[in-house]
């Protein structure tokens, strides 16, 4: 009940996020869901596991500390607009996202034998954060919260790899860091792009 609780949470951030208008709240909120990704990793594995606390750490560092404040930094470092929107309106997003509640809630249904520990409801929530990660990323315009679109879905794929680790390569959780590297590429890229363009601009004045 506790970790459906969690997982209930992280939904909510994912709602949130989907629909949020202010940059910076983005940024903060996917921060959260980076910090409520720690608490599953103690439904899996032993608090006296090694390999716990590897998880936990890299969380702290990657999806609660690096990430949001590279994003933060880029985003006040080139003056970019506070404001943003969904692409197709507040209707259609929450029609989008109606949707695919629907469906995951008809796929888990339908699901066999899951792993000790774990209940459908709580793979519902993992499938609709997965879900909320991609609609975030197609209906957004602003590039950062489509990186944060990304790192969602990312987020869902930790989960889901987190809870299904029998049978999986050893250490497999460990490529839904993969958002972190994004993040730094995508703030350098655009941090030159600027500089490129302030040079420009000086040359021709």
């Amino acid at each position: 009940m506790f970790y459906d609780l969690i997982y209930l949470l992280l939904l909510l951030s994912g709602i949130v996020i989907l629909i949020e208008n202010r940059l910076n709240r983005v940024i903060m909120i996917i921060g959260l869901q980076g910090l409520l990704l720690t608490v599953p990793v103690f439904q899996v594995h032993s608090l006296t596991e090694f390999h716990s606390w590897i998880l936990v750490a890299m969380l702290l560092i990657f999806k609660v500390i690096l990430t949001p404040s590279i994003l933060l930094w880029t985003a006040n470092r080139n003056k970019m607009m506070e404001h943003t929107a969904p692409r197709f309106g507040y209707l259609a997003t929450l029609f989008f996202f109606v949707i695919g509640l629907i469906g995951f809630l008809n796929i888990s249904r339908g699901l066999g034998e899951l792993p000790a520990g774990i209940d459908r409801i709580g793979i519902t929530y993992i499938f609709l954060l997965l879900y909320l990660g991609v609609l975030t990323f197609i209906v957004r315009k602003h590039w950062i919260a489509l990186i944060v679109g990304f790192m969602m879905f990312e987020n869902g794929i930790f989960l889901l790899t987190l809870i299904l680790h029998h049978g999986l390569p050893v250490g497999i959780e460990f490529g839904a860091f993969v958002d972190a590297i994004l993040v730094i590429v995508a703030a350098v890229a655009l941090r030159f792009r600027a500089d490129v363009i302030q040079k420009s601009k000086e040359a021709t004045a």
